[in-house]
């Protein structure tokens, strides 16, 4: 119970400071793992794809995820509530602080500074997820050869499911159909 609570304070203090959507959360994924070792970096890639296939937010699917893996069903009740507590605070405040503010330019402001910072934290993200799923050092040291640094098979997919979601941009559903079906035939 012990962890169960402590992890729900942590997602409360994520849910409070996830700026940009489900996304940004991922750079706290990683700091959970170096803190408290629930789970380990190879998982949070799994997380976000579980994540992404479910429907529902990505944030809380990401919550909910992490909270089965610590503590079971009830862990995955308290980490996704206190995720989300934060939020439906903090939403309901600004958004009564927003439709009354709506033309102060020092508020817009604000606004258009946060949205930088939100693409920062999905990058950073993107970076992480790309480090874990393309670059193998470990493989490299122990073999020495060159090519074993980086997953050739990765990068290709990453091209092509790259093209494909850009000419696919009404019907992503088709990209992660054809990823699931790749995965069960490539190993990389």
């Amino acid at each position: 119970m012990h962890n169960i609570l402590l992890l729900a304070f942590e997602y409360m203090k994520i849910g409070a400071v996830a700026i940009g959507g489900g996304y940004t959360v991922i750079p706290f994924l990683y700091y959970l793992v170096e803190k408290y070792n629930w789970f380990n970096v190879s998982e949070i890639t799994q997380m976000i794809a579980v994540s992404n296939l479910t429907p529902g937010p990505i944030g809380i699917n990401m919550a909910t995820f992490v909270g089965v893996k610590v503590g079971g069903a009830l862990g995955s009740l308290f980490t996704t509530i206190a995720f989300m507590i934060p939020s439906v605070i903090i939403i309901c405040c600004l958004a009564k602080f927003l439709k009354k503010n709506k033309e102060n330019k020092y508020i817009n402001h604000v606004m258009y500074g946060l949205r930088p910072a939100a693409v920062a934290l999905i990058g950073v993200a993107g970076l992480k997820i790309m480090n874990t799923t393309f670059f193998h050092f470990e493989k490299f040291k122990t073999s020495h050869n060159f090519f074993d640094i980086i997953s050739l098979k990765a990068f290709i997919l990453l091209a092509v499911f790259t093209l494909i979601g850009l000419k696919l941009k009404k019907n992503p559903m088709i990209l992660i159909v054809m990823a699931i079906v790749l995965g069960c035939f490539i190993r990389i």
